[in-house]
């Protein structure tokens, strides 16, 4: 499933030998983990911070999770990682650009190892495809695909056409029991016009067994936050991705 682009990188470490990855995923999201792990060789190791906080508020909650990033870094007490991987996509849309640098160069210092957040890594991936017009879905209520699509205007792309998945509530946290079969329904019904590539923002609806079911659909690339997040990380240890449709084992 993956493979080094530089053997180099090899230890003698009987575990991470190939590197060891931290994440930070948001409190109730059982999807991170679970997407990430299978997008790994057995040689790369995890390690995960769980990002808590105890707003009823899901916005205030969500820029929480960066804010307090380099306190909740502290969990690892000196674990040497490699790189982490921030999977909470709406924190970036939602924070205000001076605080988000600030907290992830706090974390930085802490952590000893860079720090990619969700969108910094699908920027990356369509960056990497040459891809300027977008189709954007997501399971956010309106005011977080709202200030979605401006964080993504603000960054040189152009949102053609939006795409939700409804979670009937304007708590995120809803969004841990939607299903890949969830999103598959709304997006069938999507006019993507003439958009250059499909993104997948958010790291709790499960995306996996349908990302290349949805790129023959549509007939251009799709990406997720948790794909494009295991593949700037390991593109960090010299590795990439092989990627196979139905990896939900």
């Amino acid at each position: 499933m993956t493979s080094p682009t530089n053997p180099s990188l090899t230890s003698p470490l009987d575990y991470a030998r190939l590197g060891r990855l931290g994440i930070g995923t948001p409190q109730a999201n059982p999807t991170v983990e679970a997407e990430i792990r299978r997008l790994l060789p057995f040689e790369v190791d995890t390690v995960t911070l769980r990002l808590t906080s105890d707003s009823a508020d899901a916005a205030t909650r969500l820029k929480s999770y960066l804010v307090n990033l380099p306190q909740h870094a502290k969990q690892f007490a000196g674990m040497p990682i490699d790189v982490f991987l921030f999977a909470c996509t709406a924190t970036s849309y939602l924070l205000e650009t001076p605080l988000q640098s600030k907290a992830i160069a706090e974390a930085e210092s802490v952590l000893g190892a860079p720090v990619i957040t969700a969108p910094d890594a699908l920027v990356s991936e369509l960056n990497a495809l040459g891809a300027q017009r977008i189709a954007l879905v997501s399971p956010y209520p309106r005011a977080i695909m709202e200030a979605a699509v401006a964080w993504w205007t603000e960054q040189g792309f152009q949102v053609v056409k939006q795409g939700c998945i409804d979670i009937h509530s304007n708590d995120t946290v809803k969004i841990y029991g939607l299903q890949s079969a969830d999103a598959w329904q709304s997006l069938q019904a999507l006019d993507i016009g003439n958009a250059e590539a499909l993104v997948l923002s958010g790291t709790g609806m499960p995306s996996l067994p349908l990302i290349q079911k949805a790129t023959a659909h549509f007939g251009v690339p799709v990406i997720s936050s948790n794909m494009a997040l295991a593949k700037q990380g390991l593109k960090r240890l010299g590795l990439q991705i092989e990627y196979q449709d139905g990896l939900t084992g």
